[in-house]
């Protein structure tokens, strides 16, 4: 009995030493323990927090409008066909040809793609021209929304000039200078090519004086990124 004591007490002081040396040297503990335990079979990392499998890359789609080079600081040129459209019994006849080049923003990029589509929208410059209505000069500036796949959503508000008539016409447009806005649903096709359905819309919102008809446009633009 008491050499079985003695073994435990031995056996007691030799725990209570070992572990008084990992406690004084705790970065050898690793050491005196032996190597952790290694991975074996497959091991897939998780997606990041907030990020589900399969969710679409929105910064990539994003960057599609900010890696080019060959335009310096245009970002994409588009060429459209339109129609005139109004939900009232005035209308101008004819198709129109519309053009406009997108600049790259003015805003350095964000780290966050949300930042740069709400905050970086892109500047634009453009017109339509009729043989049988209202030509216009407009400007102003683009938003551009990555969605599904490769379909964004493109939205633009500005400002626009003419030459329809004021007052007295089927279509009266009030003021010279009109608000334009328009929005559009387009798809990427391949790395610069797109295609866009659009609709615009311009007129003076009763700020001045006037009738104020307004000119609506639906149709299709076809765009080139640099």
């Amino acid at each position: 009995m008491q050499a079985l004591r003695r073994n435990l007490l031995g056996a007691g002081l030799a725990a209570l030493m070992v572990s008084s040396a990992m406690a004084a040297e705790p970065e050898t503990a690793w050491e005196k323990a032996g190597e952790p335990l290694q991975a074996t079979g497959a091991f897939v990392v998780p997606p990041p927090s907030g990020m589900a499998l399969g969710a679409p890359d929105l910064d990539r789609a994003y960057a599609r409008y900010e890696d080019h080079s060959a335009g310096g600081i245009l970002s994409e040129v588009r060429l459209g066909v339109l129609g005139f459209w109004q939900d009232n019994s005035e209308s101008e006849e004819g198709v129109y040809v519309s053009g406009q080049v997108l600049f790259d923003p003015f805003v350095r990029p964000f780290d966050n793609w949300f930042l740069n589509v709400f905050l970086r929208p892109r500047p634009h410059i453009g017109g339509s021209a009729s043989p049988d209505g209202t030509d216009q000069l407009f400007a102003g500036v683009t938003w551009t929304v990555p969605l599904w796949w490769n379909f964004f959503l493109d939205a633009s508000f500005g400002g626009t000039v003419h030459n329809g008539p004021l007052s007295g016409a089927e279509v009266s447009l009030g003021c010279s200078i009109l608000f334009r806005e328009s929005i559009g649903l387009g798809l990427n096709i391949g790395d610069h090519w797109s295609v866009i359905a659009a609709a615009d819309h311009s007129s003076h919102a009763d700020l001045c004086d006037g009738e104020n008809d307004g000119l609506t446009h639906v149709g299709v633009h076809f765009g080139y990124r640099f």
